[in-house]
């Protein structure tokens, strides 16, 4: 069966605005069951955000999905610091809405005469900042030959952060001798929120494996194994050249009086001379394929490979050569 779609030209008047008056209420009911959006700010609000958004200090309900979404969206203004509370009145948050092309005025508002706005923040304290240098320095500590002690670290105040992902680094001088007192700055970062940085003073005493004096040693005396100990003694203020290993000073003697405890250094040792002024040596120059040798008399004292003056006793000129024995020295070319 066939509709004639000019039915409604066929239908009487009163039928025609019964269906019209249907219509047009049933669409009063749906309006009215969608109802204005309303926006509900509550007078107190804990945000993380540096920026404050209405969906932040506010309940937006609305039957339009995609209208709510951008109320919420709203930007009314920057965050105040972590833990710091920030008061925002009726009219700064109307003239946001207004702004951001929004009319406020079918909308259904219940704002306050103050918003307070309180940003979340979270506190590092002087003892969780001075773990963290503590951690560091352990790892500049790990694989060293000397051993690093914390004596005293110092922090500043406690540092208030915001709330999110949390990174620290810890920046020392360049080319930090690790000994002393040494100045160390703590870096934070949260986020994409601008770093922030704290200072620490940090005490160490960096112990190292000398070789020392065991007893009173006088001048030109031959130093053998009991004369000597190995003793952790901090670094702070040693010279570099420093002897580290027994091994290098047996054998050798005192250049003057060394007290017991002291620190042994090279300029503090010698080998003892193989020959002295007026002793008789062989002089040897060697080149490849050619060896002279002729008689010399020594100027100067010297031990093994020790350059001293050498009179030759063929030429009667003085000569440097390098002593090997007690019997020989040779010119280097």
């Amino acid at each position: 069966m066939k509709t004639d779609p000019r039915w409604y030209k066929r239908m009487p008047a009163a039928a025609l605005a019964a269906v019209a008056g249907c219509l047009l209420w049933a669409a009063a009911v749906l309006a009215g069951a969608a109802g204005p959006t309303s926006v509900r700010c509550h007078e107190q609000a804990d945000i993380a955000a540096d920026q404050i958004l209405l969906g932040d200090i506010a309940r937006v309900d609305g039957g339009d999905e995609t209208f709510v979404r951008r109320l919420e969206a709203v930007v009314i203004g920057r965050s105040p610091l972590p833990g710091k509370t920030r008061a925002l009145d009726r009219a700064a948050i109307l003239t946001r809405i207004k702004q951001s092309g929004i009319d406020p005025a079918p909308l259904d508002l219940q704002i306050p005469s103050d918003v307070l706005v309180t940003r979340a923040a979270v506190t590092l304290g002087r003892d969780q900042i001075e773990q963290i240098v503590r951690e560091y320095i352990q790892q500049q500590a790990a694989g060293a030959a000397d051993e690093l002690r914390i004596k005293e670290i110092r922090v500043g105040e406690p540092v208030v952060l915001p709330q999110g992902p949390l990174t620290t680094r810890v920046v020392a001088p360049k080319n930090t001798e690790w000994a002393g007192t040494i100045p160390l700055s703590v870096v934070f970062n949260v986020g994409a929120e601008p770093e922030k940085r704290v200072w620490a003073t940090v005490s160490i005493e960096r112990t190292t494996r000398v070789v020392v004096a065991r007893r009173p040693l006088g001048r030109y005396k031959p130093i053998d194994d009991d004369d000597l100990e190995v003793k952790a003694v901090d670094a702070a203020g040693l010279p570099a050249d420093c002897i580290t290993q027994p091994e290098t000073v047996i054998g050798k003697r005192t250049r003057r009086p060394v007290d017991t405890g002291t620190v042994l250094r090279p300029e503090l040792v010698e080998f003892p001379p193989l020959v002295k002024n007026g002793d008789r040596v062989r002089i040897i120059a060697e080149t490849s394929g050619l060896r002279i040798t002729a008689f010399g008399q020594v100027k100067q004292k010297g031990g093994q490979g020790e350059l001293v003056q050498v009179m030759n006793l063929d030429s009667n000129k003085v000569v440097y050569a390098r002593v090997i024995d007690s019997h020989t020295v040779k010119i280097d070319f």
